[in-house]
């Protein structure tokens, strides 16, 4: 599964044209309803439904087949239908056409409008929730890069990719094992003295660990405090923990050997461990909300938070997941229309603010209805008070 990039958030974000149609469902990795193709039919209804919809609106056949086709297209990929997770987000637009496989379930839902609605990928995209993957074994090494929506691997340069690499390395012509620039603190010679044929085997995969370690803080780690998984066989994280320079290695590891996994599998399992992390950033945004509740910089009110989405005040939006607020909002004009049920013209105002709120820089929190403040669809953490 490849990752959500932020290119790809920011592109459906922020296309505009007179129809966008967004289609959320959820999906299955496994079992009886993909050997039925359940998903198949369920997307097949959806995009009937669409139709149904978009005729509904005045728009002739002509205008429709452009937009669907390619979603009907889909239907004949056996590939991709075979390849699915939890959730399926599908955005389709004259010219416009991109799938999302999401690894959580979503509401299923279809809207129609003149932007994509984007909100339930929000959650990571926003904070810039990341983890990182390392799998090793004395022979294989590989390293990803992954967020709540997917990961993908990351091509290291110079990366060793078993304990050979390193061992071969000091045999040809004795290259030196370590390198000189941008060397992570602490990277001494705890195991550099041991030569070849005198080290027992912890040392020399100690040796190989620590090659691994530099490498990685030299290209990547070195600015990063993202935490990392480690995944392979028991006594090797243990010593990968005590070489390494990365003070955000992550207390549980996965343990086995990982080599013929495959990468949801993988990312199936490291989601599960990091998840804590990710949602402890959620609950420090939420203290220094409270915190400041008291204050001209906190508020529960969507009169007072959309806007305040569009001018870039917001440090901290918060928003019910699944949640709708209908309207309009002139930015121009700084007009607000808020209405009790949607109208053929409105927008979900909750999608623009979070749009708005991250492209203006600030932090967008979708969380469950029992955690938002006051039981409120949206509530916001300001970066300054407006003077009276």
């Amino acid at each position: 599964m490849e990752i959500l990039s932020k290119s790809v958030f920011n592109e459906l974000a922020g296309h505009h044209s007179d129809c966008a149609v967004s289609v959320y469902m959820p999906t299955h990795k496994a079992g009886v309803e993909v050997n039925e193709q359940q998903d198949l039919i369920r997307f097949k209804n959806n995009l009937q439904q669409v139709r149904r919809d978009l005729q509904a609106k005045g728009m002739t056949n002509d205008q429709i087949e452009p937009i669907l086709k390619p979603g009907f297209d889909l239907l004949e990929s056996d590939t991709f239908w075979y390849g699915l997770s939890h959730g399926l987000a599908v955005f389709m637009a004259r010219g416009h056409f991109r799938t999302v496989i999401l690894p959580h379930t979503v509401k299923e839902e279809r809207l129609i409008n003149n932007t994509f609605y984007v909100s339930p990928l929000v959650p990571v995209i926003s904070n810039g929730n990341h983890f990182y993957l390392l799998v090793f074994s004395k022979q294989y090494t590989q390293f990803y890069r992954g967020n709540a929506y997917g990961m993908e691997k990351l091509e290291v340069e110079g990366l060793p990719y078993g304990i050979d690499d390193v061992i071969h390395y000091e045999e040809k012509g004795g290259k030196q094992l370590f390198r000189m620039g941008g060397t992570a603190p602490g990277a001494g010679a705890n195991f550099h003295g041991a030569s070849p044929g005198t080290a027992d085997e912890k040392v020399y995969i100690a040796r190989y660990l620590k090659e691994v370690d530099q490498t990685l803080w030299t290209e990547i780690l070195s600015t990063e405090k993202a935490p990392l998984v480690l995944a392979a066989v028991d006594y090797m994280t243990t010593i990968y923990k005590q070489i390494s320079s990365y003070k955000n290695i992550c207390d549980r590891t996965l343990t086995g050997n990982f080599e013929l996994e495959d990468a949801n599998a993988l990312f199936s399992r490291a989601i599960e461990i990091v998840t804590p992390y990710f949602q402890e950033q959620d609950r420090k945004a939420l203290h220094t909300f409270y915190d400041q509740s008291a204050t001209g910089l906190t508020s529960t009110s969507p009169d007072e938070i959309i806007p305040a989405s569009h001018y870039g005040r917001i440090s901290d939006l918060f928003v019910m997941k699944d949640a709708h607020i209908w309207g309009k909002f002139d930015e121009t004009d700084n007009v607000l229309e808020i209405h009790d049920e949607r109208t053929e013209e409105d927008d979900c105002l909750i999608n623009k603010a979070v749009v708005k709120t991250i492209a203006n820089g600030g932090a967008v929190h979708v969380l469950e209805p029992e955690k938002m403040p006051n039981g409120s669809k949206i509530t916001a953490f300001m970066r300054y008070e407006i003077a009276s």
